[in-house]
């Protein structure tokens, strides 16, 4: 079983990739444009909520030479075989690679966090159940809200 190591990694200035344009890939990029605008999304569809929200927008089917220049990569398409394939041209080029139905060939897997002032807080079940490091967010979050912090 993988286990992963919790670390901050400042990517305010690398450029990070998002392959597929649906639901779960809206969510990811969603908490990673509150730490970087260096964010590409390639998908031959991108859901309505992602369009125009500031980012590259680059509508085609993923290849190879798409991870050219990128740091980070999320693999966020509901295809199995493609995920799996962007792992490999990943690794092969040496960057990091969430895929996000798959924590076993993820390199780095994306915590529920909370952010106050100047702390935060990840919260991670290390990729097992994110429902539930969701779950645990909300609570502390309260719990916060409470102390008035």
């Amino acid at each position: 079983m993988k286990v992963f190591l919790p670390i901050n990694i400042r990517i305010d200035d690398k450029k990070i990739l998002f392959v597929g344009g649906g639901k779960i890939a809206m969510h990811k990029i969603k908490t990673v444009e509150k730490y970087s605008h260096n964010i590409t999304l390639v998908a031959p569809e991108i859901h309505e909520d992602l369009k125009g929200a500031g980012f590259r927008e680059i509508y085609k089917e993923y290849e190879t030479s798409d991870l050219a220049g990128f740091f980070l990569v999320y693999a966020c398409t509901n295809n199995l075989e493609i995920n799996q394939r962007i792992k490999k041209d990943a690794a092969e080029s040496g960057i990091l690679v969430n895929v996000v139905d798959n924590r076993e060939l993820s390199d780095f897997i994306s915590p529920a966090i909370i952010k106050r002032e100047e702390m935060t807080v990840a919260i991670s079940s290390n990729g097992e159940n994110v429902k539930k490091s969701v779950e645990w967010r909300k609570k502390i979050e309260s719990m916060l809200d409470n102390a008035g912090m």
